[in-house]
């Protein structure tokens, strides 16, 4: 009886990128979950000191939308203070365990 050994599995190409699938689906590792975070954060920090200036200079039609723009930044705002304290008081704690 003769035993084949095992080959490595070549990645599947995608015809039109020439990416294979694993470079598309990375995974989601935490770093790219921050980046994204941090990047909606800072767009929306963005259209909510647009929508200031705007209605500074007396360019709005739409007061809501200014409002809920700017409400929308101080909940990220308050999110993002609250998950920060509590991985540094995580991070503490791990430090101070006896091994």
């Amino acid at each position: 009886m003769f035993i084949v050994p095992i080959q490595p599995m070549n990645p599947m190409v995608l015809s039109e990128s020439g990416s294979t699938l694993r470079e598309q689906l990375k995974p989601n590792t935490f770093q790219n979950v921050l980046q994204k975070a941090i990047a909606t954060i800072e767009d929306t920090e963005r259209a909510s000191r647009m929508d200031s200036y705007r209605l500074a200079f007396g360019e709005v039609d739409d007061l809501s939308q200014v409002i809920i723009n700017s409400m929308k930044m101080e909940s990220m705002v308050q999110t993002t203070v609250q998950i920060t304290t509590r991985v540094v008081n995580a991070y503490k704690e791990i430090i101070n365990m006896q091994i």
